[in-house]
C-alpha cells in the first residue's frame, strides 16, 4: 500500500498559505488509530455503532465512503467528496468526535488519537485497486487468511450499509 502522511491539527496561528484546503471533490485514504492503540473494533456492537456515525457523518458532510476496513486498532477508509463545497476536514472533525462522543462512556477515554495519517489520491489512482489493498489489510494482520472471511469491512457506495 502507498505511503501516507501523518496530518496533525493545525495549531491556531499557522499559515494556510500553499497548503491544499481538503476541499473538493478529491478522493483521500484515511487511517484513523485508536486512542494508546486500544483494540476498540473486535466485537460488532462498537463496529456498528462507529459505521452508523460513518454514513451519518457522509451523509452531512457530502462525502462517500468506497472502503472501510476497522481493524482491532484502526479504521482505514477511502472517502471522496461529493461536492465543490465538500471539506475533508470538517467530515472527520464531525464524525470523530460524534463517534468519539458514543463511544467514551464504555471506553473511558476518547475513541481515536489526536494524529491521523491521510493521502490525497491521484487521479490517476484507481479506487478498485486500492479498496482491493484495504481489504487485504485483516490477512496481513493475520487475522483471517481470506479477504472475504473479514465481517467489519465493506463499502458505503458499491453496497449499501449492512450487519458486518
Amino acid at each position: 500500500m502507498a505511503m501516507t502522511s501523518e496530518m496533525h491539527l493545525r495549531e491556531s496561528g499557522q499559515s494556510s498559505a500553499h497548503r491544499f484546503d481538503y476541499r473538493g471533490m478529491h478522493r483521500y485514504l484515511i487511517t484513523l488509530p485508536t486512542f494508546r492503540q486500544a483494540a476498540v473494533f473486535t466485537a460488532k456492537e462498537p463496529v456498528m455503532q462507529v459505521l452508523d456515525l460513518l454514513h451519518d457523518s457522509c451523509l452531512k458532510s457530502h462525502f462517500d465512503t468506497y472502503a472501510y476496513c476497522f481493524l482491532p486498532d484502526k479504521l482505514v477508509m477511502i472517502v471522496r467528496g461529493k461536492e465543490d463545497s465538500s471539506d475533508m476536514k470538517a467530515f472527520l472533525a464531525l464524525f470523530r468526535a460524534a463517534s468519539s462522543e458514543a463511544l467514551r462512556s464504555a471506553l473511558g477515554h476518547p475513541l481515536w488519537k489526536k494524529t491521523y495519517m491521510e493521502r490525497v489520491l491521484r487521479k490517476t489512482e484507481d479506487n478498485k485497486k486500492i479498496a482491493e489493498e484495504v481489504f487485504q489489510l485483516p490477512v496481513k494482520a493475520g487475522l483471517v487468511a481470506a479477504a472475504a472471511e473479514y465481517q467489519f469491512q465493506g463499502s458505503l457506495v458499491t453496497r449499501p450499509r449492512q450487519s458486518p
